[in-house]
């Protein structure tokens, strides 16, 4: 047997171990998790003692087997130093040699990969075991291209240009990227008029496209005018969250004033649609804008009449976009159950933190309330009137600091629930068998960007309570309340008060306000602002 024919095999018993082990070791991080919550409170029994040096233990087996298997273990030890660095620590704490070092136990989270790389539930790692023959899947790219068409065409007319696009851009991006790409053309959209779209309208569609395909990338071709959340209109908008791209045909067949308008099957069109495509493509691999002057595909994008071939990405670029794709092929869950896509989603948040975090710093979502009339309105109304109800006077000045706190945090978080399900914010919208990691990384936003939008609301309202009861009501009232035990009211008394009010503003504001869908999906700066 070749050299080459040992390292393939290694590496197929390596997928195969990972795949099969992967359910169980999340489990053991969980009880480990559970274990040192109980020792933080009360510390351990004997047999919990024995219990967590057996699952450090197996944790320990664990990377060694893998790390015999591998086929170039220093490149293992590389990727896996965090690893390797929780394993050491606790071991160090079973032969009490840094006892008085409680920070430490905080090492018994990570100390399975679970935790680091971010893994799906067993069943589908065992359905895949099954289903895995003798050859390791390849890391593959798959592209569903779908058409979303106004009454002013047809998919017949559209279809010779988007088989032309693809073919342009499937071997450039096969070759920058080291892994094959293929396009496929899907089931296109009829839309019912020519009107100004922006991308996120486009995202139902998308994602269940993707759900059914299923598809990596979904790029949404249309010929209406694309507009961005800044009111620019665009020839293309990508979405890194969701792995969607939207190209409006209209921006590149329109020419200035007195010049004949360009036809889809002009070469100008072609070259720049193939450029902007690459350039789309590359923002969702995960490639940044690159200078002008520099030129490659990730440079700005602008329409160039003169442009005779498409561009070609860069040494530094084709560098970078192999190595976004290495973590291809992406986790998928195949029919979880309701804990199961739980935890799928929880462990995709800690695998993209960056991916999550870009998103939440554009949207502003805490503002979000300002742009939901509906919302705003619903939840101050009756703030107003209960500011100046005497039984909330009773409820909120006598209440304790510990029970505002936690009433106000359980209405934030059921609200933010409530909202999301009320209106079916989660990706894909409708119920689909399929949930891939992407889309975890997208509900996973849209769920904080809601809860930030929900504190939002509440800050807006008890800042117009404490306006009320300092600037409004007469000086004195509160203090001189008859149901209080104390004389004097001071401004932790009244900020109680606001925030008890405002607790119950977004509680009413939630279940009777609701939320306008286009309007939310807009404001969550899923996609770009500029291609």
């Amino acid at each position: 047997m070749t050299s080459d024919n040992v390292q393939q095999k290694r590496f197929r018993m390596l997928y195969k171990l990972e795949a099969w082990l992967e359910g169980p070791m999340f489990m053991l991080a969980i009880v480990w998790l559970y274990l040192f919550i109980v020792e933080l409170a009360r510390g351990l029994s004997p047999v919990q003692e024995k219990l967590v040096v057996l699952i450090w233990f197996l944790f320990v087996l664990e990377f060694t087997v893998k790390l015999a298997l591998s086929t170039s273990k220093v490149d293992y030890v590389k990727r896996n130093w965090l690893i390797i660095m929780a394993l050491f620590i606790p071991a160090i704490r079973v032969f009490r040699l840094l006892r008085a070092i409680r920070v430490l136990q905080l090492s018994r989270i990570v100390t399975t990969n679970t935790f680091v790389r971010g893994l799906t539930p067993s069943n589908q790692f065992l359905n895949e075991l099954k289903n895995t023959q003798e050859e390791t899947p390849a890391a593959e790219m798959h592209v569903g291209v779908l058409l979303a068409y106004s009454p002013a065409v047809t998919p017949e007319g559209m279809e010779p240009f988007l088989k032309q696009l693809t073919l342009d851009v499937q071997p450039e991006m096969t070759f920058a990227s080291g892994i094959p790409w293929t396009f496929h053309l899907v089931e296109p959209v009829a839309l019912k008029t020519d009107r100004t779209r922006e991308p996120s309208d486009f995202l139902d569609a998308a994602t269940m496209r993707m759900a059914e395909g299923p598809y990596d990338i979904v790029l949404v071709v249309t010929d209406v005018t694309l507009i961005s959340r800044r009111d620019r209109i665009e020839a293309g908008i990508a979405s890194p969250v969701t792995y969607t791209a939207v190209i409006s045909t209209q921006r590149l067949t329109t020419t200035p004033r007195g010049k004949p308008i360009r036809t889809l099957g002009a070469e100008t069109v072609r070259v720049n649609a193939a450029a902007l495509t690459l350039h789309l493509l590359g923002h969702i691999s995960g490639l940044p804008h690159t200078e002008r002057r520099k030129g490659g595909v990730m440079a700005p994008f602008s329409f160039r009449e003169g442009r005779k071939l498409q561009p070609e990405f860069t040494e530094k670029e084709r560098a970078l976009l192999k190595e976004q794709v290495k973590h291809l092929p992406e986790r998928e869950l195949h029919g979880g159950t309701g804990l199961e896509a739980f935890i799928f989603h929880l462990i995709m948040a800690v695998k993209h933190p960056k991916a999550i975090l870009s998103p939440l710093l554009r949207n502003w979502a805490i503002l979000l309330p300002l742009s939901l009339p509906g919302l705003a309105t619903a939840a101050v109304a009756p703030s107003l009137l209960l500011i100046f109800s005497a039984e909330i006077w009773d409820v909120g000045l006598n209440m304790g600091n510990r029970t505002t706190t936690l009433f106000a945090a359980v209405s934030i978080l059921g609200a933010s629930f409530y909202l999301i399900k009320i209106q079916s914010l989660f990706l894909p919208r409708k119920e689909k068998n399929v949930l891939t990691e992407h889309q975890a990384i997208a509900n996973v936003v849209i769920f904080l960007s809601i809860l930030l939008a929900c504190f939002g609301l509440f800050l807006m309202i008890g800042g117009l309570m404490m306006v009320i009861e300092l600037y409004v009501f007469p000086e004195g009232l509160i203090s001189t309340w008859p149901t209080l035990d104390k004389p004097m009211v001071g401004l932790t008394d009244k900020l109680r008060l606001a925030a008890f009010i405002s607790t119950v503003g977004v509680t009413t504001g939630a279940l009777a306000g609701g939320l306008e869908k286009k309007t939310v999906i807009q404001h969550l700066a899923l996609f770009l602002n500029k291609p």
